[in-house]
């Protein structure tokens, strides 16, 4: 599909230069997208959700007297309504973008996508686990290196495992994913305290733990907009705990980690929170960061022929249930980059392998 057609029916977040964030964050709440500040029917600047936790909350500006075009990205990049979402998944990795404008040729603003709409219009969960899997069999010691937190330990709700068809993959445990250090702070913290905390670090969710240190919930900076900001709510007196995830779902960290990426898609879970043997929250993974890790992994792999590239792309494409046109886009782009990465050889035409052939005409 293109991203016209995921786009669609879909609530818009286009916001004049002067609106105050109060009005752009109720926007973005109820819309869960980022804003797209337009002028005179033409796109020049961005603010998404992290920008309103670090660049406002944070800095306790005044949501109703602050104009969006004063803490908006300016000029941000766009692509067209006719690119599709495995091509824009590509120019997000490329770029290392999470959102990302759509325009018509003569700038015309049509919406914004992200990472994770492409995510899911891309194809379903077992579509995503070939990938991954493929991606996890590109052996890379030095990605193997576990995440330790300095903060104190806390305990870890049961670990949920994917429950579609699993792929069995020795010793490719969630480690090998690189969870991020877990940000931790107490429920006791107010919103404010939590938001500095994260912009400091460039942090996007934090870990809250209880007084006794057990794991309490996540909270965002989706959460900060669409629970704080758009209720209205004084982030220095709002505690975190009054609007965290409670007992968020969590993965051990010697789980699959095919598992954990599939478990994350299934769910719509942009963070899951990673523990370790004894229960103790040793790490925080982020799908976007995962999958922009698999496609580099994939780019990266020169050891493999190009067959198993085809066979990733065929295997993708079946599992989906696509043929015809979405799995010649499967191909076109999938094709080069994992046939690339499988060794930087084109897939041979079928004159190269009947080259020689005995032939079976009667």
């Amino acid at each position: 599909p293109t991203l016209r057609t995921i786009l669609a029916g879909k609530l818009s977040t286009i916001a004049s230069p002067g609106t105050n964030l109060q009005e752009v964050g109720s926007m973005m709440a109820e819309a869960r997208k980022a804003a797209l500040v337009v002028d005179n029917g033409k796109l020049i600047g961005i603010f998404g959700f992290k920008d309103m936790m670090s660049r406002a909350i944070a800095k306790e500006l005044p949501l109703e007297l602050t104009s969006v075009s004063s803490v908006m990205t300016p000029n941000p990049e766009s692509v067209s309504p006719d690119t599709t979402v495995l091509e824009a998944l590509q120019i997000m990795h490329d770029n290392k973008f999470l959102t990302l404008p759509v325009c018509e040729a003569d700038g015309r603003v049509i919406g914004v996508v992200d990472v994770m709409d492409c995510v899911y219009a891309s194809g379903g969960a077992d579509g995503w686990r070939a990938i991954f899997a493929s991606a996890m069999e590109c052996d890379d010691i030095t990605d193997t290196a576990s995440v330790h937190s300095t903060h104190k330990s806390v305990k870890s709700v049961k670990s949920m495992k994917s429950t579609t068809r699993s792929v069995k993959m020795a010793d490719t445990t969630v480690l090998k994913l690189r969870p991020k250090a877990p940000m931790i702070c107490h429920s006791s913290d107010t919103v404010l305290g939590v938001s500095q905390m994260l912009a400091s670090k460039r942090g996007d969710a934090a870990i809250i733990t209880d007084s006794s240190g057990g794991l309490a919930g996540i909270i965002t900076d989706t959460d900060v907009t669409r629970r704080v900001v758009a209720k209205k709510l004084p982030p220095s007196s709002t505690r975190v705990s009054d609007v965290m995830t409670a007992n968020p779902t969590c993965v051990s960290s010697s789980d699959s980690a095919t598992d954990a990426l599939v478990t994350m898609v299934e769910n719509h879970f942009r963070h899951l929170p990673v523990t370790d043997d004894n229960g103790a929250v040793v790490g925080v993974l982020d799908i976007a960061k995962c999958l922009n890790d698999a496609i580099t992994k994939l780019e990266k792999q020169k050891d493999k022929s190009s067959s198993a590239a085809e066979d990733a792309v065929k295997q993708m494409a079946s599992l989906q249930g696509a043929g015809g046109a979405q799995a010649a886009a499967l191909q076109q782009l999938l094709g080069p980059l994992l046939s690339q990465a499988f060794g930087g050889q084109s897939s041979p035409t079928l004159r190269t392998i009947l080259a020689g052939k005995l032939s079976t005409i009667a």
